[in-house]
């Protein structure tokens, strides 16, 4: 089981003699192991296809040609120290040192690999390249032999020739370590430690250049985890295939439920830590689960290893409070219905629904994927409920919504004239008899204090009365008045 790693001020210096570039390799000394995500209780979801932790190993597929370092003696002193540093014997020439001198380990660049044995606990094998471009470094020391334990180790050898740890793999069962890092441009030095135990077999250490990460690399181990916002959407890819994505989920002090949605392709899996293995979530489904507050949800994506996607394949994957509406924006509401709109401009008229559409923001101003909103119609003669809808916005936080009303009475009762002013037989006046009730609409998020609460006309029935038009009498040449009563 993989934990997280603290270091100490208290390291061993290895130094590598038998060599013109004498230099110390601090490796660091682990003295506690903090808790890691899978020691954490896990989130409930009701899944058919679960997998143990050790499922799934790495990927040591090795498709370049491995190289053998020169064997030097290696020697390992004890030291205090709380530097990491790797103080190089200095050129004797007036050039700038190489990054071999610099480091004392030899160069071998990204995606290369080579042979590396060691004859007894704390002997350790090293290289180190230079980087001119952004990129993931993956580093892997497979084929361990059983019954020994090897760590694996990457630095970055900082301008003053110290080195500042990255990662570490210290796993003490493991037949394959792995470190791994989002690296800017720099010096970079990969070391492998023999910790216990003695074979003559040798294993391999390589290093593999990952340059189409997204935002959130590297997050390959459980100790890497990218923390999810409480409410947001976040886009990432797989670019490779040892590439696991871990995400972090911190509930809040008084949150229950926890939305999210993984949109993408089947070439790419959701899991999430169910305390004691993973159980796969379906893609493209929002979903809702109760969680546990001030509690951690854990996620894993991979891609399928039998059809990885392309690194330009993305997923998206959106996660919220949905409870934590604190109020609607950019609201519209509307009616579709063929109705007179004859009592007020400004007054909404609705018969059978009303649309309504917002969006759901939080306390910060921002949207809530999948935020909750109630949508309510009241009736204020009698006053009564007419509709209330508890519903879910998407994943970019907006919602529209079509609210069915029932059938009225009518407590009010108006006679209006449509805006023709002289009518002609075709395009006739018409007064028509209405009979509504006056009625409130409302959005309300679930930590609103107050609704947005705006008025608007029930039609319950409209009904032609009159029909009044002009018509020429050509005998006489006099324009008449007609009317018709319905």
């Amino acid at each position: 089981m993989l934990k997280l790693l603290k270091y100490s001020s208290v390291a061993i210096a290895v130094t590598m003699a038998g060599s013109t570039f004498a230099s110390n390799i601090v490796v660091p000394k682990l003295i506690d192991q903090p808790v890691s995500i899978y020691d954490f209780p896990g989130t409930h979801f009701d899944g058919n296809q679960v997998r143990s932790a050790e499922e799934g190993g790495l990927k040591t597929n090795i498709p370049f040609q491995i190289q053998h370092l020169e064997r030097r003696n290696q020697i390992v002193n004890a030291m205090n120290t709380s530097t990491f540093s790797a103080g190089a014997t200095m050129s004797q020439n007036n050039t700038s040192p190489t990054l071999q001198e610099r480091s004392g380990c030899p160069e071998l660049g990204l995606d290369s690999a080579v042979y590396a044995s060691f004859s007894q606990p704390n002997d350790i094998t090293c290289f180190s390249t230079q980087i001119t471009e952004s990129t993931k470094i993956e580093g892997l020391l497979v084929n361990i032999p059983q019954g020994v334990d090897y760590n694996l180790y990457l630095f970055k050898l900082e301008d003053d020739n110290s080195l500042t740890p990255l990662d570490t793999s210290v796993s003490t069962t493991a037949a394959t370590e792995q470190v791994v890092y989002k690296a800017d441009p720099g010096a970079y030095v990969m070391v492998a430690q023999s910790i216990s135990g003695t074979s003559a077999d040798q294993s391999i250490m390589a290093w593999f250049s990952h340059p189409n990460f997204d935002a959130q690399e590297a997050n390959d181990k459980p100790g890497q985890a990218t923390t999810l916002p409480s409410n947001g959407n976040i886009v990432g890819n797989i670019d490779s295939q040892n590439d696991q994505d871990f995400f972090v989920y911190s509930a809040g002090a008084s949150q229950s439920k926890l939305s999210f949605n993984f949109a993408a392709s089947d070439q790419f899996s959701l899991e999430i830590w169910n305390g004691s293995g993973w159980t796969k979530v379906p893609n493209n489904q929002r979903l809702n689960i109760d969680v546990t507050p001030s509690t951690n949800t854990v996620f894993l994506v991979k891609g399928d290893q039998a059809n990885l996607p392309p690194t330009s394949a993305q997923y998206s994957f959106a996660v919220s409070d949905p409870l934590s509406g604190a109020s609607v924006g950019s609201i519209r509401t509307y009616n579709n219905e063929n109705l007179t709109n004859l009592l007020a401009p400004s007054l909404l008229e609705a018969h059978q629904e009303i649309g309504m559409s917002g969006t759901v923001i939080d306390g910060s101003g921002q949207p809530v994927p999948f935020g909750l909103v109630y949508l309510n119609v009241y009736n204020r003669e009698p006053i009564g409920v007419l509709a209330n809808e508890a519903i879910q916005a998407d994943e970019n936080g907006k919602f529209n919504q079509l609210v069915a009303l029932p059938d009225c009475v009518g407590a009010n009762d108006h006679t209006r004239q449509n805006r023709v002013t002289r009518g002609t037989p075709t395009r006739p006046e018409l007064t028509w008899d209405i009979n509504w009730n006056s009625g409130v609409y409302e959005y309300k998020a679930p930590n609103s204090e107050r609704g947005i609460v705006v008025e608007f006309a029930h039609i319950c029935k409209e009904k032609i009365t009159r029909s009044c038009y002009w018509d020429r009498d050509f005998s006489s040449g006099e324009d008449k008045y007609i009317c018709n009563r319905f």
